[in-house]
């Protein structure tokens, strides 16, 4: 693995230390750059929300550890620094006016050799309860599949339920399917859906 440069490691700290989605992140990146950001949290001079949003965090710096796992699991860190971020898919959130996590995420952590603009290109979101009754599933599934078979990319969280029977369908009809997990894409989650987070990888991505 060759040794990722300085602006990437910004970037992996930072979507590590924030732990989510932060729209005061967002405009201080946008700003003042991932480096300058990274930097000023790291030696606690970024003052504000952002600093008591990542002063609990802020000496645990794993980036190049992180990125070296992705890369062994066979995935990358996607910032908007690359061709495949999924720029104006995340524009929505640019109109949302609530809370600080009410933002796109600063980076995504995937696995899967799909590019990620491309799948979300023409993309569907299919996502419900866990508690699903077999109408329930059976129902999803057919949405799921036709969708699916018309060539559309089916998203869903990989949850037991409902999510499970999208990302299924999608993938028994020859479709592409992708996860968004609540989780790092190093720990299959819920454990049980090793198998098709595996899949899900194999033909879309995690």
């Amino acid at each position: 693995m060759s040794a990722p440069d300085p602006r990437r490691l910004a970037w992996a700290y930072l979507s590590v230390v924030v732990q989510g989605a932060s729209r005061i992140l967002n405009a201080a990146v946008t700003e003042d750059g991932p480096e300058a950001v990274a930097a000023a949290v790291r030696d606690g001079s970024i003052g504000g929300a952002l600093g008591r949003r990542t002063a609990a965090r802020a000496h645990l710096d794993s980036a190049a550890r992180d990125l070296e796992l992705v890369e062994r699991l066979g995935g990358r860190l996607v910032t908007p620094d690359d061709d495949e971020w999924p720029a104006w898919q995340l524009l929505a959130f640019d109109g949302l006016d609530g809370a600080d996590v009410d933002a796109a995420p600063p980076a995504l952590w995937v696995l899967g050799r799909r590019r990620i603009d491309e799948l979300v290109e023409r993309s569907v979101a299919v996502v419900g309860t866990r508690a699903a009754s077999g109408y329930g599933e059976n129902v999803t599934a057919e949405i799921a599949g036709d969708l699916a078979t018309d060539g559309w990319t089916v998203l869903s969280g990989a949850a037991f339920g409902i999510d499970a029977a999208a990302h299924r369908a999608a993938l028994g009809v020859g479709g592409v399917t992708m996860a968004v997990l609540a989780c790092g894409v190093d720990r299959a989650y819920p454990a049980a859906h090793t198998g098709l987070l595996r899949q899900i990888a194999e033909h879309g991505a995690v």
